[in-house]
């Protein structure tokens, strides 16, 4: 997932101006608002998306909106949106021709599969030569993904490969003969009975939860296991590739041209101390710190597998950089440019090695000699490589220095660097541009831009049917955390806003961005900031602080939870003194890492949470660190827990002052990987004191929810729940009898609870 914190402009709006708010006044306008409905979980869950993976996961757009036929005259866009009835995902393939973009056209759809797991229904897709026939990873329902083509003359679909197991990734061939991929390992008993009934077991790397579910455990990827390998070559069946480190489902794979070579790059799993050389401060951190044998670390680097042999070997023996790391195959044969890649240290003159401490470079690696030459010492990432002209193009990648793009150009055996021109540049090697435009206030839609007028035109409204909805509008806004320094967020309003009165107030953590359009908030799990304000909330998405150094230096220190923690008292005082919110409803929202962070709130602010909701997440909790160790617990403690250091722990960690708690609690716990081990200290904690708290579990779910009843289990019951305890409501639904019986017996024991403090706070 991302952690990057948007940087927001703070906008003074007095309560008077309403209208700059975006609320209306004019009887008319008031009328048209009146005949719109309320947004609800269900619009969110059914919402059109583009199904690109990386844009789901919170990334830009801006790479993965229209894949172009290699002439030009065609482009495909593809669509995702959920069902919430069948409980799927369906992925559409929207075909248009570039020659009547700007004539309204209405898109053709070539194809639609639809997904009942976690995982895209279609996905990594790519043209063949020939501009007629696609290849990609689809899924159709209640089976396991495979590789496919579908031909848009004839519209035959293929299937490529019969997997037992989800194909993640793939590359193949121009000929499709060749295949590499990376599938889902097969489930596998981990326990046999008859030598458990015997011997027992030894408990080794085992984690706690295979050995409590047994031979109930699902294998899923993980940082021990991950993807297994596989190539098929001609007329052949698959064969599996054992490599020492870790696949996962968006390693990049590739084979070369001609099917020879194929090139992996892996999360490594020993790493090597030698690396600590690296001057990069993300290598040396990972290299000092990466403790646990036998799980992976999070670098990567290059693997080299030649497909005659299945021969593996590292195709340089060094990490690549994590922001501008690519490959992609050059113009010679059996060539291949890396970028952001290191080279080895083990190297006599101390200048070199010196130069190979602080660089990452642009290289090209011929085969099978495996001759290095490097073409830049600038750390730029690789977009695209031109066979026919020699010449590759780079950008920046994720890095914040302002270098432009760049080109260099192969003449005989040297790499020269050219000047950037429309005969070079990947951004004008189609005739159009197609863009995904969206923001805090505007639901996406797809325009196309000609570049002769340089006119964007719209080319299509993924959510006509938004306009039938009394969307809340969102503000921008920045205010200064209880400690002093500046943060930055989006607030909603219900749409029916009324200047001078109070609402309750939902703080919805963990991120804003002003260019997105966030119905629920910046992932699917708990999150529901516009139904929430269509049900009279004021939300406050939290963008975090506007000091990036700040938070990477109290990142798994005992500071970072005061930090952001500061940051939602200074949101209450704030909106409080706009005269916005009533402070004594106010509700958050936790979710994955910001978990801890509320629940530190939730123990040690001074400050009033009515109810809170987390999903999924750290705490920060002694029973949790015994469970996952390589979790940095003991870094936002102080120390381990034993010892000098356990007084620490009592003063920092939320799970050691679950008796300080006055809020009802509402955990969830998604999948196999033990989360709800990680709930169970604050569930098991508070429900031995009486106090209010419910765990919903959902054993099948990822950490980002996907499959549409999982997401409205959470962010429904997020609105139901901050519903029943900030305004005293009950949805009518017959289907939620039980839940609302459940909660008047929470509303019970808080009432208990806070008699029980008032007695407390008179005799003290």
């Amino acid at each position: 997932m991302s952690w990057k914190r948007a940087r927001l402009t703070f906008v003074c709006i007095l309560l008077v101006t309403v209208n700059h708010l975006g609320v209306t006044s004019s009887a008319d306008e008031k009328g048209d608002e009146h005949k719109k409905r309320p947004v609800t979980v269900r619009d969110a869950i059914q919402m059109s998306r583009l199904g690109d993976p990386s844009y789901l996961l919170g990334g830009s757009a801006k790479d993965g909106v229209a894949n172009v036929s290699p002439d030009g005259k065609r482009f495909i866009i593809i669509v995702a949106n959920g069902d919430v009835e069948q409980n799927t995902n369906h992925y559409s393939l929207l075909l248009f021709e570039t020659s009547t973009v700007f004539n309204s056209p209405k898109p053709e759809v070539l194809l639609t599969m639809s997904s009942s797991s976690n995982r895209e229904a279609i996905k990594e897709l790519r043209w063949l030569a020939d501009n007629e026939t696609l290849v990609f990873i689809g899924e159709n329902r209640g089976e396991p993904a495979q590789v496919y083509t579908v031909n848009i003359r004839t519209r035959a679909l293929k299937r490529l490969t019969d997997h037992p197991t989800s194909i993640v990734a793939f590359d193949a061939t121009a000929s499709l003969e060749d295949v590499v991929f990376a599938a889902d390992p097969p489930n596998k008993r981990t326990i046999d009975p008859g030598t458990v009934r015997r011997d027992g077991i030894v408990v080794s790397n085992q984690t706690i939860n295979q050995l409590l579910a047994g031979d109930c455990y699902t294998v899923l990827p993980s940082w021990q296991e991950g993807e297994e390998l596989f190539l098929k070559r001609r007329g052949k069946g698959p064969t599996r590739i054992r490599i020492e480190d870790i696949v996962f489902d968006y390693t990049r794979l590739s084979l070369s041209p001609d099917g020879k070579y194929a090139l992996v790059e892996p999360f490594i799993k020993n790493v090597p101390k030698e690396w600590t050389g690296y001057q990069d401060k993300f290598i040396h951190r990972v290299v000092t710190g990466h403790r646990e044998r036998g799980l992976a670390s999070i670098l990567k680097r290059y693997l080299l597998i030649e497909t005659a042999t299945g021969k593996v070997s590292p195709l340089i023996e060094a990490p690549s950089n994590a922001s501008t790391d690519g490959f992609m195959w050059g113009p010679e044969t059996h060539s291949v440019i890396l970028s952001g890649a290191y080279l080895p240290l083990d190297v006599p003159d101390p200048v070199e090695r010196k130069n190979r401490e602080k660089n990452a470079y642009v290289l090209e690696i011929t085969l099978p000699e495996e001759k290095v030459a490097v073409i830049s010492e600038k750390n730029l990432r690789l977009i695209r490589v031109d066979r026919g002209t020699n010449t590759i193009i780079l950008d920046p990648g994720d890095s914040d220095d302002p270098l432009p793009h760049a080109a260099y150009e192969k003449r005989g055996s040297e790499w020269k660097e050219i000047p950037i021109s429309p005969a070079v540049d990947a951004t004008t090697s189609v005739s159009l541009r197609v863009m995904l435009k969206e923001d805090s206030n505007t639901p996406p839609r797809i325009y196309v831009t000609d570049p002769k007028s340089n006119q964007d035109v719209l080319l299509l409204d993924l959510n006509p049917q938004f306009a039938s909805l009394n969307f809340a509008k969102v503000e921008a806004i920045s205010w200064t955390a209880s400690d002093g320094h500046k943060v930055g967020g989006g607030l909603y309003l219900p749409p029916d806003y009324i200047a001078g009165k109070r609402y309750p107030l939902v703080i919805q953590t963990h991120g804003f961005s002003s260019q997105r359009f966030m119905i629920d908030g910046p992932w699917s799990s708990v999150f529901a900031a516009q139904p929430l304000a269509n049900k009279g909330f004021v939300v406050l998405q939290v963008g975090g602080s506007e000091d990036k150094e700040m938070l990477r230096r109290i990142v798994e220190t005992p500071q970072e939870a005061p930090f952001q923690m500061a940051e939602y008292e200074g949101a209450v005082d704030y909106l409080d003194g706009r005269g916005l919110i009533d402070r004594n409803s106010v509700g958050i929202i936790g979710f994955s890492r910001t978990v801890y962070i509320v629940e530190y709130a939730l123990t040690h602010s001074k400050y009033k949470f009515a109810a809170a909701s987390l999903a999924d997440g750290i705490n920060g909790g002694y029973f949790s660190y015994l469970v996952f160790p390589s979790d940095g617990y003991d870094r936002l403690n102080g120390g381990s827990p034993f010892g000098d250091a356990l007084a620490l722990w009592a003063k920092n960690s939320p799970g050691f002052n679950l008796d300080k708690v006055r809020t009802p609690v509402r955990l969830e716990s998604y999948g196999f990987s033990g989360s709800v081990l990680s709930e169970w200290e604050w569930f098991s904690g508070l429900s031995l004191q009486h106090k209010p708290v419910e765990l919903i579990y959902l054993p099948y779910a990822p950490h980002i929810l996907v499959k549409p009843w999982e997401r409205m289990t959470s962010q429904q019951g997020t609105v139901d729940w901050f519903a029943f305890w900030l305004k005293g409501e009950e949805d009518s639904d017959a289907s939620k009898r039980d839940q609302y019986a459940r909660w008047r017996q929470l509303r019970g024991l808080q009432q208990a609870d806070e008699a029980a403090s008032r007695v407390s706070s008179a005799t003290n």
